[in-house]
């Protein structure tokens, strides 16, 4: 089996994407794979029939790119690749619908609404429908870009930033309290949850960390053992798996949630279609407290791929 792990994306995820490859190569390599790093460009499918590809591993990210756009283009071609199909990767890499299948499905979310630039500009916020703080997403882009956290009237003028990257955007609830995180990956086509962790972003785990201090999760992270009522963790994993079959995700996925310190309750945040694979991001380390180490997580994302696209030659057959 020859594997092309192509990386590439939006500017803002382009060095994530490409850090995410080598690892993979790295690790299906030492499995005995034959593979080759190939950046996605213009000339990509040329590229990858001229290496004989049998399987793409998608590390693709961003709007444009791994939102979809690499997904149908591969499934155009007749080109095998890990991960959700171009429909499922469209609908989730949009915060905005997949906040709308949320609720449809009953998973408990925080409120939210959605901001034009032209409302905007008009003053037409409306901060009072979610209240102080709350947090300005940009749809389309994920880790650390086109998201800020407006604790008050003073800060409005930063949500101008966030339209830089989408237009519309999200406006969501700030949910004070813990961020946990649970990987699901596809086990013979049922998704299968791996251990609920709770992320620690590693620049603020420090003595001097003002535990009341209001933060959105946006940087690296270390990955905790979630010591929470087990009633929580198995409502988390039930969610996990809701979203994961709901969204139409395939192979492996992430799904955040916000552990709220008012309530107790898990909200659910964002489903991930492409979550981050170097060995110290979250999914790895979920998979770790699973007894999985990171070779085995990748080749089984491999593999669950590929059975995926034998069984799809033998139904056309």
């Amino acid at each position: 089996m020859r594997i092309a792990v192509v990386y590439g994306g939006t500017s803002s995820e382009r060095n994530a994407s490409a850090e995410n490859a080598k690892y993979i190569d790295g690790a299906l390599r030492e499995c005995g794979y034959e593979t080759c790093m190939i950046p996605y460009e213009k000339d990509l499918v040329r590229t990858l029939k001229e290496q004989r590809t049998d399987i793409v591993f998608v590390c693709v990210q961003g709007k444009g790119h791994g939102d979809g756009t690499i997904q149908a283009i591969l499934e155009q071609e007749g080109i095998p690749f890990t991960g959700s199909g171009f429909h499922a990767a469209a609908i989730i890499n949009d915060k905005i619908v997949s906040k709308l299948l949320f609720e449809r499905f009953g998973i408990r979310t925080p409120k939210w609404r959605i901001l034009t630039g032209k409302d905007y500009g008009e003053g037409l916020i409306l901060p009072e429908q979610i209240g102080y703080p709350f947090v300005a997403k940009a749809p389309s882009e994920g880790g650390s870009f086109g998201i800020a956290l407006i604790r008050n009237e003073k800060e409005l003028e930063k949500v101008a930033d966030i339209f830089s990257y989408d237009d519309p955007i999200l406006i969501e609830e700030f949910i004070e309290g813990d961020f946990y995180t649970v990987g699901v990956i596809e086990r013979d086509g049922i998704p299968v949850t791996l251990p609920c962790v709770r992320g620690v972003e590693l620049e603020e785990e420090t003595e001097n960390d003002d535990p009341k201090k209001l933060k959105v999760f946006t940087g690296a992270y270390a990955v905790r053992e979630a010591k929470l009522p087990r009633q929580a963790v198995a409502q988390m994993e039930d969610m996990a798996r809701k979203a994961f079959r709901i969204t139409g995700a395939e192979d492996a996925a992430r799904i955040d949630f916000m552990v709220s310190e008012q309530d107790g309750l898990p909200y659910a945040l964002e489903i991930n279609a492409v979550p981050g694979l170097k060995p110290r991001s979250l999914l790895p380390g979920e998979a770790a407290m699973a007894g999985m180490s990171y070779r085995e997580l990748i080749e089984e994302i491999l593999l669950s791929a590929w059975k995926k696209s034998e069984r799809s030659v033998h139904k056309e057959c």
